[in-house]
């Protein structure tokens, strides 16, 4: 079964760096650790570390032929439906893409990427681009909603973060993202801070969410606190 689902159909886009990618989505179903209040793309289908959607050789195929024909400078790898890092397949994308002389960046939430298993598959990827939220556990908690036997905080989380940052030698992008009403005060700035100054990072991206849109008055004057 081919369950790759590429961005760009037509064309590969090009990074503002001039940089052309070819952006693909490997989850064809919401695959994700966490099943979030505020998600943009529905509920949770299949919550846990890994879900395996099945054979690869067909995706890998269409991978390789658009490879071949559309010559990316970098295959970026996103979920899609939920987190890429619960999807095992990630090896086989990492090859494929580094055989062709390719860059591969990964699209995930922070929480897994200094787990083991899955800090081993993100350490290979040239570039990684991770976002978090959330620092204290009730609003951790209240909207990440992680299954309760997982046992995942918001403690493990900046662990996750600060672990693979430290072990991390490529271009790694952090991303906070600003979820109005629950990580925008001052108090909760001065806590993502805390977090953000632990982790290696190369860039750091402050936005914000979709459905709880902090202004962007505000956006601006979070990032000149958490960039000092």
């Amino acid at each position: 079964m081919d369950f790759f689902d590429f961005k760009q159909y037509e064309h590969v886009k090009v990074d503002p760096d001039g940089r052309k990618v070819l952006s693909v989505n490997v989850n064809p179903e919401k695959a994700c650790i966490f099943n979030c209040r505020i998600c943009n793309v529905g509920r949770t289908k299949y919550q846990g570390e890994w879900h395996d959607f099945g054979d690869l050789n067909d995706s890998l195929k269409d991978l390789e032929e658009r490879m071949e024909s559309e010559k990316p400078d970098v295959v970026e790898v996103a979920g899609g439906k939920g987190d890429a890092l619960t999807n095992p397949i990630l090896q086989g994308i990492l090859d494929c893409a580094h055989s062709h002389g390719a860059k591969a960046r990964l699209i995930t939430n922070c929480y897994l990427l200094g787990i083991d298993g899955h800090m081993e598959l993100a350490l290979q990827f040239d570039e990684v681009v991770a976002g978090f939220c959330f620092t204290d556990e009730e609003t951790f908690n209240e909207i990440h909603r992680p299954v309760p036997e997982l046992h995942f905080s918001a403690a493990k989380q900046t662990e996750s973060i600060v672990r693979f940052s430290r072990r991390y030698t490529g271009k790694f992008t952090l991303r906070v993202l600003l979820v109005k009403g629950y990580n925008d005060s001052d108090e909760q700035v001065a806590d993502l801070k805390k977090v953000v100054d632990q982790v290696n990072y190369t860039n750091l991206w402050v936005g914000t969410w979709p459905k709880f849109q902090v202004s962007d008055e505000r956006v601006s004057q979070i990032s000149e606190i958490l960039h000092a």
